[in-house]
Formats: C-alpha cells, structure tokens, sequence
C-alpha cells in the first residue's frame, strides 16, 4: 500500500545507530587484529562484514553478492606474489630517471624521508602512514559494503571496475615488474631510502602475512583503488564527493615516504583507473550493461513463458472494440 511504512525498513535514527556501530565494529576489529598481528586479508573481511555489516535477514543476499568479489580478489592476491618469480629481469633505474625528470633531480621519497624519517625511533606518523598501506584491501571492501547497501544499482560497476584494474595491473607486473624506492635503497641505487615498516615492530608481522609482491611498484594499485573511489564518490555524490578527495591524498603521501613508490608510480595507477573507470561506466561500458540485461531478461522470460490467454485463433481478425 502507498505511503506505507513496513517496519523492516530502518528509520534515520536506527540508520545512524546503526553506523555508529559499524564503525565502533571495524574499529575495535582492525585493533585487535593490529595488535595481535593477525593479517586482514580479503576472506577474513569478508566473514566480519557478513557478521556486522547487513541488517537482519539480508546476510544471504549479502553473501551472494559478496562471494564473487571475493573470491576474484583472493584469486588476484594468491597469483600477485608471484610476478617477481617468472624470471623477468627487475626494472630499476627507468622509473627513477623519469622521477627525477619530472621533479627537476629531486626524489620526493628521498626528500621526505631526509626531512622526516629517524631509523633509531619511531614517530607517530610513520604507524599512521603504515596502516593507511597496509588497509589496501580493507577499505574497497568496506567501500563495496556501503555501496551495496545504498547503491545498489552501482555495486558491481564499482566490483568490475576493481576487478579489471586489479588484472591489468598485474599483467603489468609480470611483463615490466618494476623496483619500489626501498628495493632500490638496498641495491645502492638511492642513498638514504629505507623501508619504513622495517621499524615498526607491531606492523611488519602484518606485512609478512599480506605476501607483498616487492617488485610490483609500475601502477601503483594504492593509487588506483582511492582514485576509483573517488570518481565514483563523484558520480554518486556530485561536488560532495570532493570530500573523498581526502583519503587518495593521504594514500599517496603515505607510499611515497614509506618508500613503497615513486609519484610517477601513482601517475600510473591514476591513469590504469581512470581509463578503467571510463571502459565499465562510460558509453562502452553502459552499451555492455544494457546488453547483459537484455539477454538476461529474454533468458528469464523463455524460462517463465506464461501461458497463452484464451482468445481469437492465430490470423483471425478481433471483434468490433477489441483491445
């Protein structure tokens, strides 16, 4: 009935509570697993979203939706680590020369870790920085979550989006893998660049369970996923999707003093999702959507062919009125 309200759906109070305990959940979660050293990879978050994040009654829905993203990305995360075994020789000195070309010989990474990097004591940004790193798969999955819940029309042009810039990048990895910073630091290449997270107790456990592939610096995926989050935020939110501006920037600056990247590395993450982006929701991509509906629906409608109504014979004309 119009105008009616059913009660399983929540008001806007129950929604704000609601967040508040989601945040409250993934807050007290990701310490824990901090503080323990457990690794926060794409299955676990997977389980603690099914637990905490869907109402009452929408957790099979939830897995449904869910489990293919998931699962392509465990997919991607079990093969990443493996480009730097494929016997393709190390690229190091190409992305530095275009890094000094671009910032008149200066290298942001040396720069920031001369200006603000102490090897014998840890600062309080360099565990801010750490995690915003090492949350690389946390937060598309939580992103996902509340597209899902509130967006549902755009949640898998943002899974297919993540999904195909996650696989080009690895296809990049393999034929052109590609030294970070740190790598370079050790090889003499770069004097005083280190791996920050080498001095931080707490979090390099983490990193070990993330099997990192260290020569996949050439695109940088921690610039692509922000990026993609925000062009969506933009196209879901208009100017206010602005405001997501914030977390890409905090991204980047973080890889490149932990020695993780180079700018020209985010350069390249930037430009493998943007054109990503442009293939799944530009005019190709809504052309490949609309097709996808259209043979779905002719799919469903042979299997549910309703029967044939009473009326005039195949060829005989309708009677005097007849609609």
């Amino acid at each position: 009935m119009s105008g009616a309200t059913t009660s399983s759906e929540p008001d806007r109070g129950q929604l704000r509570a609601f967040y508040v305990l989601q945040g409250v959940y993934v807050a007290f979660i990701a310490a824990l697993f901090v503080a323990r050293g457990i690794g926060l990879t794409p299955d676990i978050i997977f389980l603690l979203l099914a637990a905490g994040f869907v109402w009452r009654g929408r957790r099979w829905q939830f897995v449904r939706d869910f489990a293919p993203f998931v699962l392509l990305l465990l997919s991607y995360d079990a093969m990443r680590g493996i480009a730097d075994d494929l016997g393709m020789q190390v690229r190091v000195r190409y992305v530095i020369d275009w890094e000094r070309a671009l910032f008149f010989g200066h290298l942001p990474t040396q720069d920031l870790q001369g200006w603000l990097f102490n090897p014998e004591s840890s600062r309080w940004y360099d565990y801010v920085a750490a995690l915003l790193h090492v949350m690389h798969f946390l937060v598309p999955l939580l992103f996902a979550a509340l597209i899902w819940q509130h967006y549902r029309q755009h949640y898998w042009p943002l899974v297919i989006s993540l999904v195909l810039v996650s696989y080009a990048g690895f296809v990049t990895f393999m034929l052109l893998p590609t030294a970070p910073p740190w790598w370079a630091g050790r090889m003499g290449e770069l004097e005083g660049v280190h791996l920050v997270h080498d001095g931080l107790p707490a979090l390099s456990l983490l990193y070990d369970k993330l099997s990192p592939n260290p020569v996949a610096a050439m695109p940088s995926l921690h610039a692509a996923y922000p990026w993609l989050f925000l062009l969506f935020g933009l196209r879901l939110w208009g100017r206010r999707g602005l405001a997501m501006a914030f977390y890409p920037a905090a991204v980047y600056a973080a890889v490149v003093y932990l020695g993780h990247h180079y700018v020209v590395d985010l350069i390249g993450g930037v430009v493998y999702a943007s054109v990503t982006y442009y293939v799944v929701c530009g005019p190709l991509g809504e052309r490949a959507v609309a097709a996808a509906v259209a043979l779905r629906e002719r799919w469903r409608g042979r299997g549910q062919r309703p029967a044939r109504e009473a009326g005039p014979a195949e060829g005989e004309p309708l009677p005097v009125g007849g609609k």
